[in-house]
């Protein structure tokens, strides 16, 4: 019965969009049981060919998860566990994101295209770890409906040192903003027309870094307030609900603060 209610909502999602929410969706059918169980650490399961990228990965799991737990103030809520494909088109199979190097749908995956780019393993890997995270805790349901993208995105870029947005200095996403070409902080998510950077015409990687940049802000300005605000999303209260308790101030009221400080160190 739950296989079929499955499918009837992925039929709906098929017929009522042509987003990347119902690609994912459909992707994340594809059975992982081919992945094999990477012997030195269980949490890492690789396709055939991936072993030695899966390796390196577990050197970079430990610390990847200690920073998450520690700058999003709770243990997991399950066993972590990464997928390590083989390809880049395997990634892409399994999750239906083009250009990515990882991505969490109901399971977190990482690209084969990593074994290229060693050095952003840990990074990308930490990035990924930050959205399993707040999935484990909220739920599909509220992680999707509540979460507007450019919290997710930009706490995940703050958590893991800049993973995801390694394209885009600070100075530039700044003079960016500066501009008027920048993103507009929502305080929802929601299933359909989700707002990444392709809906305020920036870049991925800008709107990544223009997004870490103001909940780097949001951390430094008010450090109690962030943790309280935190904390608040995780024992159920909505993202606007959490914000105006712990910050008493309103979200476009914060980016105006922030933006005024970008204005005085950049021009």
């Amino acid at each position: 019965m739950r296989i079929f209610k499955l499918w009837v909502l992925i039929l709906v999602l098929v017929l009522t969009s042509g987003c990347a929410f119902t690609r994912t969706g459909i992707a994340s059918l594809k059975s992982t049981s081919h992945f094999t169980k990477l012997d030195s650490d269980s949490r890492i399961l690789y396709e055939p060919g991936a072993e030695a990228l899966a390796r390196q990965v577990g050197r970079s799991l430990p610390t990847a998860i200690a920073a998450v737990e520690n700058e999003q103030f709770l243990p997991y809520a399950k066993e972590v566990q990464v997928y390590v494909c083989t390809s880049q088109e395997s990634f892409e199979g399994f999750t239906g994101q083009k250009g990515a190097r990882g991505t969490v749908t109901s399971k977190l995956f990482l690209s084969g295209r990593l074994k290229e780019e060693p050095e952003k393993i840990a990074s990308y890997l930490t990035h990924e770890l930050s959205h399993l995270h707040i999935l484990q805790h909220l739920g599909f349901y509220r992680y999707n409906s509540d979460m507007p993208p450019w919290f997710v995105e930009g706490l995940a870029v703050e958590v893991s040192g800049g993973g995801g947005a390694d394209k885009v200095r600070e100075a530039d996403a700044a003079k960016s903003i500066l501009a008027g070409k920048n993103f507009v902080p929502g305080t929802s998510g929601g299933f359909f027309f989700r707002k990444y950077g392709i809906a305020f015409g920036l870049e991925p990687h800008m709107f990544y870094r223009q997004s870490g940049m103001f909940v780097k802000y949001l951390r430094k300005s008010n450090k109690d307030g962030f943790n309280k605000f935190m904390l608040a999303i995780f024992n159920g209260k909505s993202f606007e609900e959490a914000f105006s308790m712990a910050y008493h101030t309103k979200l476009n009221d914060e980016w105006g603060k922030f933006v005024e400080l970008l204005f005085k160190q950049y021009s």
